[in-house]
């Protein structure tokens, strides 16, 4: 996985995660990834633990995450 930061068109932080096709297969594996805090401020970033899941839906990744005890905050789309 590449971890890259950088700013947007109107200045604000951005993180980019590129994911390989490996990343892809561990993910749909049910391997998730995580970026630690540490690696985002070495970038420049706020300080912040990124989880990257993957689900067929949207409702299976929440089922997922409610299984292994995490109550999510979320925005619904």
């Amino acid at each position: 996985m590449i971890k890259a930061s950088g700013k947007t068109g109107l200045g604000l932080p951005l993180l980019l995660p590129g994911l390989s096709g490996e990343n892809v297969t561990r993910l749909a594996a049910g391997e998730p990834i995580r970026i630690k805090a540490a690696d985002l401020a070495a970038l420049g970033l706020p300080a912040v633990e990124v989880a990257i899941v993957y689900g067929r839906t949207e409702q299976d990744i929440a089922a997922e995450m409610k299984a292994h005890g995490i109550k999510l905050n979320q925005i619904e789309p």
